[in-house]
């Protein structure tokens, strides 16, 4: 990610979403890549991290379902990103 992907405003989060938001900022960089870019979470550091958490399995599962929607929006912003750029070089 690119600082220019974050607000420049002061964003709020409601309570119940600080647990997910407080882990991503843990694990945010730990993207597994390839030829193309990054393309997944690398989930050995994220399990590595909500085990270090010690938390039961239901609060597990419900941080790792965050974490995955974070994943999921962040990947389509990229390609997003990608799609532009590739169109931008095609008409030049």
């Amino acid at each position: 990610m690119k600082r220019s992907d974050y607000a420049r405003d002061i964003v709020l989060l409601w309570p119940e979403t600080e647990p997910v938001w407080s882990l991503w900022e843990q694990i945010r960089n730990q993207w597994r890549a390839g030829a193309v870019g990054a393309y997944a979470l690398d989930y050995n550091v994220l399990f590595y991290q909500l085990d270090r958490m010690g938390l039961p399995p239901d609060e597990h599962q419900d941080l790792f379902d965050g974490i995955r929607v974070i994943e999921a929006e962040v990947l389509s912003i990229w390609m997003e990103e990608r799609e532009a750029e590739e169109k931008k070089r095609a008409k030049a």
